[in-house]
């Protein structure tokens, strides 16, 4: 009997290290992009991130060029490039635009110092092309959320902000005055008050993306995800994948009644 248990057991702890390994999948990033001209042509794309250049860990560079390999048309090889400069890891082309120095990226809304930096499972990424090639005024701007949930009808309340810099070129982040809200990429007549902030009226179900332009300033496109749901009600709510977890239960619940059926037998002998 005693044999039997210590079987069992040890196949209960396979079984859990096997399901352990399973779920240490590649990280998850959502990479947003917007291109020369200022539109946003990838919106919080979740990208499963591999090291593709093998230097031990998860990097902005991992996580943009996954992101090319995944959704650019040509992949990788043809939309995205870096290369070593005295600044370290360096972009040299981002959505198949190769414009010397005119990038940006950030992320979870901070300043990266290099694509070298390393990023974490659910970690916020937006990278974008240089508008204004001559002054380099296009200035970082966000909300102050990333997604949201809302039903058919409702509003949906942002406050925008971007950065800029003071006399000392430190970092300022300051309200976005006057900015168009845009849903969906149409503008709408809604505009920031001075302190940044809107209210913008949802009214279909579905995806909708919010950002916004401003006529004083070159903004970099901001990004919020809103989950619009039907009126009537919203969708069910979604659990994670639970699939090696039942998978391991079913397992276990086996391996205890073959020790059950076995210890039966033993008393019975």
């Amino acid at each position: 009997m005693k044999k039997i248990l210590s079987l069992t057991l040890s196949v209960v702890l396979l079984l859990g290290l096997c399901c352990g390994i399973a779920f240490a999948a590649d990280p998850t990033v959502y990479v947003t992009i917007s291109d020369k001209d200022g539109k946003l042509v990838l919106t919080q794309e979740p990208i499963a991130v591999k090291d593709v250049d093998s230097d031990g860990k998860i990097t902005i560079n991992d996580a943009l060029y996954c992101a090319h390999d995944a959704k650019f048309s040509g992949g990788a090889a043809a939309g995205y490039s870096s290369e070593m400069t005295e600044y370290g890891l360096s972009l040299k082309k981002l959505w198949g635009i190769d414009n010397g120095t005119g990038y940006g990226y950030y992320v979870n809304n901070a300043a990266a110092m290099s694509l070298g930096d390393e990023v974490k499972d659910g970690a916020y990424i937006t990278a974008f092309v240089y508008t204004d090639t001559a002054n380099w005024s296009d200035a970082y701007s966000f909300f102050d959320k990333n997604t949201a949930s809302v039903k058919a009808g409702d509003t949906v309340a942002v406050e925008l902000k971007y950065v800029g810099y003071d006399a000392s070129f430190n970092t300022v982040i300051a309200p976005a005055k006057g900015a168009t809200i845009l849903v969906n990429g149409k503008a709408t007549d809604v505009k920031t008050d001075d302190n940044g902030k809107a209210s913008v009226k949802l009214t279909d179900a579905g995806t909708v993306i919010i950002s916004a332009k401003s006529d004083s300033q070159t903004l970099v496109p901001p990004a919020l995800v809103v989950k619009v749901s039907a009126a009537s009600g919203g969708e069910s709510p979604k659990t994670a994948d639970n699939t090696m977890l039942l998978v391991f239960g079913a397992l276990a619940v086996v391996s205890f009644a073959g020790v059950a059926i076995a210890s039966r037998k033993e008393s019975r002998a």
